[in-house]
């Protein structure tokens, strides 16, 4: 069981990390060629798409995946509802995107909303295929299929941005991701979608998939409300630097992140029974994520600067600050996820929708104070890391009460690679305070970093380290 969870997380790992290498060059690439204010279009329109895509995929996925005995009578029963969902939606944004061009004074936006809704029906589909990967753990296939998608569509989107499209450059190349992803899949996986409907697997999996439904679009609405506050009371271009920001510590963390909770759920579900177990299994995780992670994370912070300048170039300076506050968001996402899907393995659906009202009401109360009262946009990142920290303590409580795993324990797991990343990154910014050509002061930030964590690692005999040293050389 044990080579079998690290195999699946591995390929998984792979298939974020192979896909997201392609997705940041094309991003640089396009970042570079593109102005800041198309970027801040596109958020603005990437919200409501957003939300239309957690009410699609909603939580009946992950109720799939969560079913120790789903069928196919289950998947295309529930691939179905997904499709009428979405074509409803889609209707819907294509009659309110007049509408919403009023709102933010762009009547550019009506076209755009409209186009980009198309890609509601690719997810209806996609949201399933990828319960079925992650169900089978056939990650090994969806990391081939995932790269050749984001690397054909970042082709057309870099072509497009060389010809002059500006923003719809990006646009063709958010769409046609999903769209042949979802095309590949249905050739290179079993499960392809039949005309079958069974209102019994539907009302089966509305229990548990409902909770999960509500709680991913809360949640989805929660993570973009910022969004359309800063698109609403700030400029295009401010909005794309508060994104830029939270851009690059995302695709460093969810990428990772993701792969260990696609291969959790089923290995949990799969042991619900066995609540020892899965804590064995839930502190290695949290461990050994959190090794890999917070140095990632706070190494981020720490070379902040010459990070931006070296990749994006200087017109893009003003969204450092930004970067390094909504960094913070991420110290805690790994455990977030582990604990979630620990509670979600065990039915506790319920706690996942009271953890999403619950920050949601704090993250509206935080952003009517940072964007209303105070107008000011940093603020607004800080209140994202304090909603972060609440989470993460509604996660660990319910977590603790549930299984046998105890605070002191929790706090074990994570602190030690805590207190060693954020040494690493105050060295690593007192390095970059030299007087030195920046691509020498960055890479020497990086190998010093790097070299620090490591040999720290391995003079505390961290237990992590010794795991990962001992997994390497039995590869």
């Amino acid at each position: 069981m044990n080579s079998k969870i690290f195999s699946g997380i591995g390929w998984s790992f792979a298939e974020r990390v192979s896909a997201q290498l392609v997705s940041f060059i094309v991003s640089i690439i396009l970042a570079r060629i593109l102005a800041p204010e198309d970027y801040g279009i596109l958020a603005i329109v990437s919200v409501f798409i957003a939300i239309g895509d957690a009410l699609v995929t909603g939580g009946f996925g992950i109720a799939l995946v969560q079913k120790k005995n789903s069928n196919e009578a289950d998947f295309n029963s529930i691939c179905w509802v997904s499709v009428a969902i979405s074509m409803l939606l889609y209707l819907i944004l294509f009659f309110c995107a007049p509408f919403i061009s009023l709102f933010y004074k762009n009547m550019e936006l009506t076209l755009i909303i409209r186009v980009l809704g198309v890609r509601l029906l690719f997810s209806a589909i996609n949201s399933i295929q990828l319960a079925f990967v992650q169900k089978k753990l056939l990650f090994k296939k969806n990391c081939i299929i995932a790269t050749v998608g984001i690397a054909i569509s970042g082709v057309l989107g870099i072509f497009l941005a060389e010809t002059g499209a500006g923003v719809w450059a990006l646009i063709v190349q958010n769409l046609s991701s999903v769209a042949i992803t979802t095309v590949l899949l249905m050739f290179f996986i079993e499960w392809k979608p039949k005309f079958q409907f069974s209102f019994g697997s539907v009302k089966e999996l509305w229990g548990y998939g409902s909770k999960m439904f509500l709680a991913t679009t809360v949640d989805t609405i929660k993570d973009n409300i910022r969004t359309l506050v800063v698109g609403k009371i700030f400029s295009s271009a401010d909005l794309a630097y508060y994104n830029q920001g939270m851009r690059f510590p995302r695709l460093l963390v969810n990428d990772i992140v993701n792969s260990v909770g696609k291969v959790l759920l089923p290995v949990f579900s799969e042991r619900q029974d066995d609540l020892k177990k899965n804590t064995y299994y839930m502190r290695q995780s949290i461990r050994i994520s959190s090794f890999i992670l917070l140095p990632l994370i706070f190494g981020l912070i720490g070379t902040a600067d010459n990070f931006i300048m070296l990749l994006l170039s200087e017109k893009w300076m003003p969204c450092v600050p930004y970067l390094r506050i909504l960094s913070l968001v991420f110290i805690t996402r790994s455990i977030n996820t582990i604990l979630k899907n620990a509670l979600l393995a065990i039915g506790k659906s319920g706690i996942n929708l009271f953890h999403e009202i619950t920050t949601s009401v704090l993250t509206i109360i935080l952003i009517f104070i940072a964007a209303l009262y105070y107008r000011n946009i940093s603020f607004i990142a800080w209140s994202y890391v304090v909603v972060s920290i609440v989470g993460t303590i509604i996660f660990s409580f319910f977590t603790i009460k549930n299984y046998p795993y105890k605070v002191q324990e929790l706090i074990k797991d994570y602190l030690p690679s805590l207190l060693l990343s954020c040494f690493v990154c105050t060295f690593v910014y007192v390095l970059g305070m030299l007087d030195l050509p920046i691509l020498l002061e960055f890479t020497l930030q990086i190998v010093m970093g790097g070299i620090i964590y490591i040999g720290a690692s391995w003079l505390l005999k961290m237990n992590e380290f010794q795991y990962i040293m001992q997994r390497i050389k039995k590869k």
